[in-house]
């Protein structure tokens, strides 16, 4: 009776370890995945809030025509009125309707 009980404890306890450890990797996988999700939304929050800063900044029409008079000696052209966007909602709509032409 002592062996059986002894056998069943000792299972009992590889069982756990075993599970312990496979549930501690799954966890530090997904916490590595967490991580490396985390760096990308940051890199793309921060590439979102450097096309708005430009947005806000090329947008005001003071600010080009002071542009266009100090670097007179290059030559520009004009934009096409379908690339032009009113706000970075509407280019993101627009880009999002290409890239769904594209898949």
């Amino acid at each position: 009776m002592f062996k059986k009980s002894a056998i069943f404890v000792i299972f009992c306890f590889f069982l756990l370890t075993i599970t312990t450890s496979l549930t501690k990797n799954k966890a530090r996988n997904l916490e590595k995945e967490i991580l490396k999700l985390e760096k990308e939304i940051s890199q793309i929050e921060k590439q979102i809030s450097d096309a708005e800063i430009d947005y806000i900044y090329l947008s005001k029409p003071k600010k080009l025509i002071t542009q266009i008079k100090e670097f007179k000696s290059e030559e520009y052209l004009s934009y096409d009125r379908s690339k032009i966007f009113f706000s970075i909602n509407h280019f993101l709509e627009q880009n999002s309707k290409i890239s769904k032409y594209i898949k």
